[in-house]
């Protein structure tokens, strides 16, 4: 399954925090590219964890209702991911 979910990019102190509202998980990265994977991999591992509990994955938010409540200055943009491959990849490590 192929999805792409929001995520919301706040500047912290010394690392760019990702929420992945969606998920209701945080993770971080150095600049714009790292956050985005960092994002990509969180919403993966997250994802994979719910499917293999016979879950189903939540449906991306609205874009614009993520935009909508962020603060000012956070990025939103979108995070694609294509579950079947991620878990591909990670069987390989």
């Amino acid at each position: 399954m192929k999805a792409a979910y929001p995520v919301i990019i706040t500047q912290g102190e010394k690392v760019l925090i990702v929420y992945i509202p969606d998920f209701k998980v945080n993770t971080q990265g150095d600049d714009i590219p790292d956050s985005i994977a960092m994002a990509r991999d969180a919403i993966g591992l997250v994802g994979i964890c719910i499917l293999d509990d016979g879950e189903s994955l939540p449906q991306p938010s609205d874009i614009e209702a993520v935009r909508r409540n962020a603060g000012k200055g956070d990025i939103v943009t979108l995070v694609d991911i294509d579950f079947e491959e991620y878990r591909k990849e990670i069987e390989k490590l």
